[in-house]
């Protein structure tokens, strides 16, 4: 980058290859004045900067459905789950129809100030209300969401604490819990060995959990579960 100087003003332009999109390079100029602005509107340019480096909607739609097909289908890690395209199989018993996958893609960031997680809300509650407009069945039905926060890929704790925390609280504040679920997921989350923290979300219904008990005669007021 080069450095223009004027009347106590100095502009810091930086040309980088935009990482949002695989398919064509892209050059990213970026340019920073300081002098002459509060620290307010210096704070503010830098989350507008740091956004912009976020993969854009459609690439994270299409890198989410190749993680899905991946984990989620291959390794079997959601049962419910067998493309990318639809979810819901092995749910008819609890009255959860096979319906599309939404994909809904937010643009908070984990640094981005305070606001930021109340705009991760409001995108997750915007989609849930998209979802239970559609309805879980018929031609557009859905039966699952799946949003995308690239913006908090770096902030382990912060997801996985305050943010799962509202999430579950904000279900249980409106009596959604028949209706609604959450689970997440994290670049940084680690399958529980059994010593460590064990992670949070990846639960199935009180009531799937008491069949399976039943199914391997766990016995009353046992601490051991096979």
């Amino acid at each position: 980058g080069d450095d223009y100087c004027s009347e106590g003003f100095r502009v810091l332009v930086h040309a980088e290859l935009d990482a949002r999109t695989a398919d064509i390079p892209v050059v990213h100029f970026t340019a920073d004045v300081s002098g002459g602005e509060s620290d307010r509107e210096a704070r503010q340019k830098q989350i507008i900067q740091k956004r912009m480096k976020l993969p854009t909607s459609d690439d994270t739609e299409r890198r989410t459905k190749a993680w899905v097909k991946r984990v989620l289908v291959g390794l079997g890690i959601c049962p419910f789950t067998k493309s990318d395209v639809k979810s819901g199989q092995g749910l008819g018993d609890m009255g959860v129809p096979v319906a599309n996958i939404m994909y809904s893609y937010s643009e908070a960031l984990a640094d981005g100030g305070e606001n930021d997680v109340y705009l991760l809300m409001a995108d997750v509650w915007g989609a849930i209300s998209d979802m239970i407009s559609a309805g879980p069945s018929g031609k557009n039905g859905v039966s699952s969401i799946l949003l995308s926060a690239p913006g908090f890929d770096d902030d382990f704790s912060l997801w996985a604490g305050p943010v799962f925390a509202m999430l579950e609280s904000g279900v249980g504040a409106i009596e959604a819990e028949e209706m609604i679920g959450v689970v997440c997921f994290h670049p940084k989350y680690v399958t529980p060995d059994g010593k460590s923290w064990p992670g949070f979300g990846h639960m199935h219904s009180l009531v799937r959990l008491k069949k399976w008990c039943n199914e391997h005669t766990l016995q009353p007021h046992s601490n051991e579960i096979p």
